[in-house]
């Protein structure tokens, strides 16, 4: 399974928004449109020196933006239906 941008499952990608970019592995599923991407929370690397492990490698907080205006029925900064730029991690 591969994506029109060729990206395969298990190969490692960046997810860029106008705020900045994380890397994590694609994982491809069936079912869901081909212009979703789910980001995963919680991502570090344990082999990466500690005490943050290269959370900020990977954080999906980096993608936000937690400036107004805010969600109204939340009361709180955009965490859905962020534009996104999707491409394969070079090497």
């Amino acid at each position: 399974m591969t994506t029109a941008i060729d990206i395969r499952d298990g190969e490692w990608i960046w997810i860029q928004t106008a705020r900045g970019r994380i890397k994590q592995k694609a994982k491809l599923a069936q079912g869901i449109h081909p212009q979703v991407v789910h980001v995963e929370h919680g991502w570090w690397f344990p082999e990466k020196p500690g005490p943050e492990h290269g959370i900020w490698n990977s954080n999906a907080n980096i993608l936000t933006n937690n400036a107004p205006p805010y969600d109204p029925a939340m009361g709180t900064y955009q965490l859905r239906a962020l534009l996104c730029k999707v491409y394969k991690v070079d090497g």
